[in-house]
Parts: C-alpha cells; sequence; structure tokens
C-alpha cells in the first residue's frame, strides 16, 4: 500500500448500518412488550454499533502503522539511492579525470617514441657517416702503411749503402736510444769504430724533453753545442740527418782522414 493511500479517509464500516428502531414504524395500540422488544434490539445494536467501530478503528491504525512503517522504508531507500547516485557521480568524475590522465599519458608516450625515433635515425646518421668516415681512414692508414713500407724498404736499401761505403751501423740499445757507429774512417785502421748513442732526454728522467748524446766515442768536443742545435731546431724533418753528418764530419776529422761522399 502506498503513501497516497494512506493518507486518504477510511470508510466507516458500522456506518452501513441500519438502526434496528427503522423497522418499526409508529402506530397507536402498540403493546409494552413490542417497545421493550426494540429497546432490547437498540440497545443490542449499539453494542454491535460500536464493537465494529472500535474494531474498524483498530484496523486502521494497524494499517496506518503498516503505512508509517512501508514510508520509512521508501525513505531509507530514498537515502540509498541518492547515496548510489552521489557513487555514480563520483565514478564518473573519476572516470573523466582517469580519461584525461590516459590521454595526455598517450599523448607523453607519443611523444616520447617520436623523440626516440628522431634520436634513432640521428644516430645511425651518425653511424653510417663514422662508418664511411672509418672506411676511409682504413684506406688512408692502409695507403701510409704501404707508403710507409716503400719507405722502410728503401731506408734499409739506403743503409745498406752507407753500411757498405760509409761504415754506418744503427742499432736499438734500449727503448727509445739507438747507436750510431761508423767505421772506414781511419786509413790507417780502417775497421776502427767511432760510435755514439742517441735517445730522448725525458727517457733518462730529464726535466726537459728533446735529443740527449748519453755517450760519445771518441769524445766530440762540438758534441754539447750540436745537440742545443738539433733540440732547438726538432721540427724540421732534416735537423736529425744534419746532426748525424756533422758528428760524422768530426769524427773524420778526429781520424785524421777524408769524407767520403
Amino acid at each position: 500500500m502506498s503513501a497516497f493511500a494512506a493518507s486518504s479517509p477510511m470508510p466507516t464500516r458500522a456506518s452501513s448500518s441500519k438502526s434496528p428502531l427503522r423497522a418499526f414504524a409508529p402506530f397507536e395500540g402498540v403493546g409494552d412488550e413490542v417497545y421493550a422488544d426494540a429497546h432490547a434490539r437498540l440497545v443490542q445494536w449499539r453494542k454491535d454499533l460500536g464493537s465494529s467501530a472500535s474494531f474498524d478503528a483498530q484496523q486502521d491504525v494497524r494499517e496506518l502503522s503498516h503505512e508509517k512503517e512501508h514510508l520509512k522504508d521508501l525513505k531509507s531507500d530514498l537515502v540509498g539511492v541518492q547515496s548510489l547516485v552521489g557513487v555514480a557521480v563520483q565514478l564518473q568524475v573519476g572516470g573523466t579525470k582517469l580519461a584525461e590522465v590516459v590521454r595526455s599519458s598517450t599523448e607523453a608516450a607519443t611523444t616520447r617514441a617520436q623523440s626516440v625515433a628522431r634520436v634513432r635515425d640521428e644516430l645511425d646518421r651518425v653511424r653510417d657517416s663514422h662508418s664511411q668516415e672509418l672506411q676511409q681512414e682504413e684506406r688512408t692508414v692502409s695507403r701510409q702503411m704501404e707508403m710507409a713500407d716503400a719507405q722502410h724498404a728503401d731506408s734499409l736499401k739506403l743503409l745498406g749503402v752507407y753500411k757498405e761505403r760509409l761504415g754506418l751501423e744503427i742499432t736499438r740499445v734500449a727503448p727509445q736510444i739507438v747507436r750510431m757507429a761508423f767505421s772506414l774512417m781511419d786509413n790507417s785502421d780502417p775497421s776502427r769504430v767511432f760510435f755514439f748513442t742517441l735517445g730522448l732526454a725525458d727517457c733518462e728522467d730529464k726535466a726537459s724533453e728533446g735529443y740527449c748524446v748519453r755517450e760519445c766515442t771518441p769524445p766530440v768536443p762540438e758534441l754539447q753545442k750540436l745537440v742545443e742545435e738539433l733540440n732547438a731546431d726538432t721540427s724540421s724533418t732534416a735537423a736529425l740527418p744534419r746532426f748525424v753528418c756533422l758528428i760524422r764530419r768530426c769524427f773524420i776529422k778526429m781520424a785524421g782522414g777524408k769524407e767520403v761522399a
């Protein structure tokens, strides 16, 4: 039963009961017994009417109480529905925020992917460029090695000529130190050896870098001056050969011989 039914007026069942006096029409000559019986019926009718009215009232009260309970249930359901509506609204708002977060994350991931792609393309380009440069360097080194081998072969031939005509012999006695020996200088003793050891100054814990002569036999008076001139002109590729030639001339002068062209 709805709340609207609870507010409608209740019909009184006792109102349909008719008074027993209506069955007796007034007329003359009616005896006392008849009136006594009518009175008894009237009393009984009033009792029945009161009982019926009381029953109907109790029934209406019970129905009204039931409607109140039903109304409470409806109110409770309404509160629950309102709570569900609030939760639904929050879920909708949360869903909107989540969708925005997902969209932002997707855009950020797309941007990162594009950045990674650009970096990858740049790395590929740099790798290809370096690969080409490396191949070019390898070709250059290969050509330089070929040239160096050719120069080394020419140098060996030249040293062979020097050894045969000038008695020059170059040997390595220590790291960055060589021994240069000359023979065929003393006419009285062609096998006599004149030599000096040439190395770098820093390999002997000297303060300054440059060439140094640790041993010279026989001693050359001009040796210190010649070494200083050599170190003052280290940028020239002809400085070292000129130094060797000057030392040889000093050896020839000391031997009393003459220089062989």
